[in-house]
């Protein structure tokens, strides 16, 4: 199943980040207690230097008297009982006041003892928090770089791994997970192991051997893992891009883009990918597409879509679509994986369009041998094609039929190369030994292919042969029962077989054969319909008549030389000479 995209941002680091924001905060802290180191340092120098002066004064106060009075401010700084001192100097006692000056020398010995004390114990436990400080930082550095140099050791490996078992094998997880990052990391590798499961899921899908089954086998499974309700396919013809099958979730569904649909290359978007080397488009919301094919997709229900080219050899042999009912359901990623799962499955539908051509192929080497032997012109053998293909057209068959039909009509009489020469190139009508033998030539033809089948089952099934074989075995049976070999009658006998029987035998009448000349081209029209319900399919028969511009121009394009004609006097020596 499609796996749902979160909108959820992650860091492969985070653990790492966690630390760095530690560490920032360290740092801060380091320079704030530098800071109140600093200011601390400031005030003690200060009060040295206040010290220092009290001492210069107390000498100066020894030495004169007269200056001992300015000491009773420093007394008062200080914390020193100066009322003794203050008391003496006021009765004129100079022994108590030189006494006082001693004692107050004394204390600020003692203060500055305990000054320098506490500045050492300061600048000790300051110099023990730096060093624990700076300590705890490098062991913090020191973890960082370790956990970096894990992580990129780990991430090394899993590159590493990655390209190793690209495309081999799956990707190894990191085992012990021990680590948020490893976590993230083997997510990652988890996805990557999902995208080598789905290439290989569509890698080992089954190669099949007609369009049909392609679209069914393949749209099954992306529509499955895109969450998608539609799949189909257009293939590359020319300028045109023709809608092949289509596949959908929904079997009730009723396709509006139907089979046949036929776009010029140059006149929508799909040229402009061919051109331009684009790999995949997204339309997000059909409902602003101004074109015919985006209104019928939209008319079945879908709103949204992904196209993308089936590359094959470097040429685009066709476009695969996908949509969904919902607009903007596809993303970018959907676009890629659809890219790299369409040029896993491209190969598998080349396969099933070149083994049809590989088949009608061979039949034109049984038919190069037929001709030779039975004077028939490689144009009868197009014309065959082309009438058929008209009617096949006109009766709006799936694409892929009306390409068997065309591609297969020329090998009706493959059975002939088994056909005697006194018999097959006899210039008059065929005795009725003669014609029994001729009749066999439907038999042959089937064996022929069936054969050719049973030999090559390996490569391809009688599946895939089943339009031809259809041909050569009813298309000369008759509507009203009366045909060969198995007198089968109305829709007994198969599309293909109908529509062949009306190109040939159109055919031959409009050409010059051994055994008569050429009718006109009006008469010959005439004898099929007469033959309307008889020898051929009346619906048939009708979209003949509807179609007679398109035969007229077959006819005239692919005209022999020179046909001798004749006009018809009795339709019933004309029909037995068919």
């Amino acid at each position: 199943m499609r796996k749902s995209e979160g909108n959820k941002k992650k860091s492969v680091f985070k653990n790492l980040e966690k630390i760095r924001r530690a560490l920032f905060l360290l740092a801060i802290l380091l320079l704030l207690s530098i800071s109140v180191a600093g200011i601390f340092q400031l005030k003690a120098n200060k009060e040295y230097q206040q010290i220092k002066e009290t001492f210069r004064i107390i000498n100066r106060a020894v030495l004169d008297k007269s200056f001992a009075a300015d000491l009773i401010d420093y007394m008062k700084k200080y914390k020193y009982d100066y009322t003794v001192f203050e008391n003496a100097l006021k009765s004129n006692q100079m022994e108590v006041v030189a006494e006082q000056i001693r004692e107050f020398a004394k204390h600020m010995t003692s203060y500055e003892q305990k000054m320098l004390t506490n500045r050492f114990r300061s600048f000790m436990w300051s110099l023990a928090s730096y060093f624990f400080l700076f300590a705890f930082i490098y062991f913090l550095f020191e973890l960082i770089y370790r956990q970096v140099i894990s992580q990129a050791s780990k991430t090394y490996n899993t590159i590493k791994n990655t390209y190793e078992s690209l495309y081999i094998d799956k990707i190894p997880q990191i085992e012990p997970e021990v680590s948020e990052e490893d976590a993230i990391l083997n997510e990652l590798v988890r996805e990557a192991n999902l995208r080598y499961d789905i290439v290989q899921y569509f890698r080992s899908l089954p190669y099949v051997e007609t369009l049909e089954d392609y679209v069914k086998v393949i749209g099954e499974h992306v529509c499955g893992f895109f969450d998608a309700g539609r799949f189909s396919f257009a293939l590359v013809s020319g300028d045109l891009a023709i809608a092949e099958s289509v596949y959908f979730v929904e079997k009730d569904k009723v396709p509006f883009l139907d089979k046949g649909f036929a776009q010029k290359l140059d006149e929508t978007s799909l040229g402009r990918i061919i051109k331009e080397d684009i790999k995949y488009r997204i339309i997000k919301d059909l409902r602003t597409v101004d074109s015919i094919s985006a209104k019928l997709i939209v008319k079945e229900g879908f709103l949204s879509n992904i196209t993308v080219p089936a590359v094959v050899n470097n040429r685009v042999i066709g476009f695969l679509f996908l949509s969904a009912s919902e607009p903007n359901h596809f993303t970018e990623e959907d676009g890629k994986l659809f890219y790299i799962i369409s040029l896993l499955v491209s190969p598998k539908l080349y396969h099933a369009l070149t083994l049809q051509k590989i088949i009608a192929n061979l039949g034109g080497s049984f038919l190069d041998l037929v001709e030779y032997r039975d004077n028939e012109t490689g144009n009868h053998i197009k014309r065959v094609a082309e009438y058929s293909r008209i009617l096949a057209q006109a009766l709006k068959l799936e694409p892929k039929l009306v390409r068997e039909i065309y591609e297969f009509s020329p090998l009706h009489d493959l059975g002939k190369v088994g056909i005697p020469d006194r018999i097959l190139l006899k210039p008059g009508k065929l005795d009725e030994n003669e014609w029994e033998i001729m009749k066999k030539h439907v038999g042959i033809g089937e064996m022929i292919l069936k054969n050719f089948a049973q030999n090559s089952q390996e490569f391809i099934s009688e599946k895939a042969l089943q339009t031809a074989i259809n041909i050569l075995a009813d298309h000369h049976e008759k509507w009203d029962g009366s045909g060969y070999p198995r007198g089968k009658k109305g829709e007994e006998i198969s599309i293909e077989g109908r529509i062949v029987a009306i190109a040939d035998v159109f055919d031959a009448l409009t050409t010059k054969r051994p055994y008569k000349n050429a009718f006109s081209f009006e008469d010959s029209v005439k004898i099929i319909q007469e033959q309307a319900g008889k020898h051929f399919d009346p619906k048939l028969v009708e979209l003949f008549l509807e179609n007679l511009d398109k035969i007229y121009n077959i006819y005239n394009e692919l005209k022999d030389v020179e046909e001798e004609t004749v006009k018809i006097i009795d339709s019933g020596e004309a029909k037995n000479q068919q």
